[in-house]
């Protein structure tokens, strides 16, 4: 799973804007998140598994792949599957 499958699940077909609302971040942030221009906080992803009821584990992994700059590290990030309880 990665950060863009993550959002994806966050917004459950609603739009951008009206998942920012429902997040409580400005749509302009959301966007970047979904441009991979930055990448979301520890206290937003909390909001990610909140709303979305993702794994935990899953959504933190696919986050901080987005940050790491090895490629075989994030791409095990990634693939963390075998981490999530």
């Amino acid at each position: 799973m990665n950060l863009q499958d993550v959002l994806d699940k966050v917004c459950n077909g609603m739009s951008d804007n009206k998942t920012s609302q429902k997040l409580n971040v400005s749509r302009v942030t959301f966007s970047k998140y979904r441009n991979g221009h930055s990448i979301p906080s520890d206290e937003i992803l909390e909001k990610f598994i909140e709303v979305s009821g993702l794994n935990p584990v899953q959504v933190y992994m696919a986050a901080y792949a987005e940050k790491i700059q090895n490629p075989l590290v994030a791409e095990a990030f990634r693939n963390s599957e075998q981490f999530a309880a």
